[in-house]
């Protein structure tokens, strides 16, 4: 028997929502399906982002998406579903996104250099006729099908300028403080911050306590390499997988002692 040759597909589709344990993805794999080219590898990523959470929607896509190289990448945490707010295309350096213009794709768009950007406009690309309430099937699903068959991103719509941004995933370095905020909080309860780990080397570095404000508590916090080296029920800060920093607690819940939720400020003090 002669080897099984490798399937690679001819496109990827990658999927994160906040849709959870629903039909709602298999409806939108299922349009992508019959209209996207023999091949076409779709993946999800996430459905579990919490409903409307937007900030860590856009979290999960900074963090996963660069993967996989080239992939149309479709994100739907979209509150404003069914209103005026503006569903957009974006290309990148390094692949297509598609969503709603309220900063969910923003930070991702800046990671993969972004180029040009252009409304989703043209309803000969859409599913008819389109629910007000789940554009994930009916406007973008087909798009991002209609793109991997190689429609040019130009015939979506308008191009646009004015993209929706997160300031949440702003971070700054003064000379008293380096300041973000709550990003992602996972299913442990740690705590990750838009801080970017090499901003803060010199603190971590130091080895000793860092004074920190997480939300309205003031908390002291202890670099650490790994879980395991946070002590007793102090708080530890380390960088994580994707190299933010994060605030945990070794066997227990960083969000629970502190009552944070994603966008509430972190500052650690020099």
């Amino acid at each position: 028997m002669g080897a099984i040759p490798l399937r690679v597909p001819s496109a990827v589709i990658t999927l994160t929502t906040d849709f959870g344990s629903t039909e709602l993805p298999a409806a939108m794999r299922g349009v992508i399906r019959q209209l996207a080219p023999p091949g076409t590898e779709v993946v999800d990523l996430n459905h579990t982002v919490p409903p409307h959470n937007i900030i860590q929607g856009a979290y999960s896509m900074l963090t996963v998406c660069p993967i996989y190289k080239g992939a149309v990448h479709v994100g739907v945490v979209d509150p404003g579903v069914g209103t005026k707010r503006r569903a957009v295309a974006i290309e990148t350096d390094d692949g297509v996104l598609l969503g709603p213009d309220n900063g969910l794709l923003a930070p991702l768009a800046h990671r993969l250099g972004m180029k040009r950007a252009f409304a989703l406009a043209n309803h000969k690309l859409w599913r008819v006729p389109v629910s007000g309430t789940f554009h994930g099937r009916d406007i973008f699903a087909p798009v991002a099908a209609h793109l991997t068959g190689g429609v040019a991103i130009e015939t979506v719509g308008p191009p646009v300028n004015d993209l929706a941004t997160l300031a949440a995933f702003d971070a700054h370095d003064t000379p008293k403080e380096i300041r973000g905020a709550v990003i992602n909080i996972d299913p442990f309860g740690n705590l990750v911050t838009s801080i970017p780990a090499p901003m803060a080397i010199h603190l971590l570095e130091g080895g000793r306590r860092i004074d920190a404000r997480v939300g309205g508590k003031r908390i002291a916090i202890h670099p650490v390499s790994a879980y395991g080296e946070i002590a007793g029920k102090s708080f530890g800060v380390l960088p994580n997988s994707s190299d933010f920093l994060e605030v945990a607690v070794h066997h227990g819940s960083a969000v629970e002692r502190l009552g944070v939720h994603t966008g509430d400020a972190v500052v650690l003090y020099k």
